[in-house]
């Protein structure tokens, strides 16, 4: 299965695998989450501190070797909260079909935390590099807003 073309047949905007060993990581990152800006944290399982340190994430991330890297774009009049949920939706339909394909061993990284994934800014993950890595766009004077979400998985060559 072609991953980036299923993406964009489910309504992501823009999708593209890369080498997960290409993803910046920047621990400060994980102020975000003690600051508590998403209200998730020592809440929610997925979020830190029970998830795990940053260098336990970045580890756990770092034995995948391939990322589907999702965007989906919105005009920032639409409801931020519905647009990052069916983001989030999208992102775990894509995820079962890829489990469906034989990808059993996935890691998924949301946008903002959702259900039992952890967020990007949990992972560290600098979304700038990322987007930057695969020629998308992270922020735009277009007055568009982009989620952002990853499916990490192995390849094979197979």
């Amino acid at each position: 299965m072609n991953y980036t073309e299923r993406a964009k047949q489910l309504g992501f905007s823009a999708a593209a695998v890369m080498d997960t060993k290409n993803l910046v990581f920047k621990p400060e990152y994980r102020v975000f989450c003690e600051e508590n800006r998403c209200g998730n944290y020592d809440r929610n399982p997925a979020c830190p501190p029970e998830s795990g340190s940053v260098e336990e994430m970045k580890e756990k991330a770092l034995s995948y070797n391939k990322t589907l890297v999702l965007q989906t774009t919105q005009s920032n009049d639409m409801d931020y909260k519905k647009a990052k949920l069916v983001h989030n939706r999208l992102t775990e339909s894509l995820a079962e079909e890829m489990k469906k394909d034989g990808k059993s061993d996935l890691l998924i990284m949301t946008a903002g935390p959702y259900r039992h994934h952890s967020c990007m800014s949990a992972y560290c993950v600098d979304a700038q590099e990322m987007a930057d890595a695969v020629g998308m766009t992270c922020w735009g004077k277009d007055g568009k807003v982009r989620y952002f979400s990853q499916v990490l998985f192995h390849d094979t060559g197979k």
